[in-house]
């Protein structure tokens, strides 16, 4: 068991050291998969993320916390704190929304429908 350990600490300063080029070679490696079979990518791609948001809806409710509407094709997660554009621009969305499953934020993140989320960020621009 200590082994394992030393080898995910080995594996986590290499990755570190080597992060740029880890990242272009999978992105590299996905362009390739994707060109090769886009439909078979488009499939996962799609399934993916619905299986992401689903997971998001069981964690930070299936209906809107203003409004309580819930039909999820207009639902999404909003950020509290109002910092959705620097930490899609840091983490990308898909990041984004792996951060708000791992780790239950319930003061960073809540369920709104479209419509509230308009509606809020056009409040909070009245406020500034």
């Amino acid at each position: 068991m200590a082994t394992t350990e030393v080898e995910k600490s080995r594996y986590k300063k290499w990755y570190e050291a080597n992060k740029d080029r880890v990242r272009e070679m999978k992105k590299q490696s996905m362009l390739k998969r994707r060109q090769e079979n886009p439909e078979l990518h488009r499939r996962q791609s799609i399934e993916s993320k619905a299986r992401l948001k689903s997971a998001l809806f069981d964690m930070y409710g299936h209906v809107c916390a203003r409004c309580g509407f819930d039909d999820k094709r207009a639902l999404t997660l909003d950020h509290k704190l109002n910092n959705g554009n620097k930490e899609r621009r840091d983490l990308g969305e898909r990041g984004v929304y792996t951060k708000a499953k791992n780790t239950y934020l319930p003061n960073e993140y809540q369920t709104l429908c479209m419509n509230c989320q308009f509606i809020k960020r056009c409040e909070d621009k009245n406020e500034n």
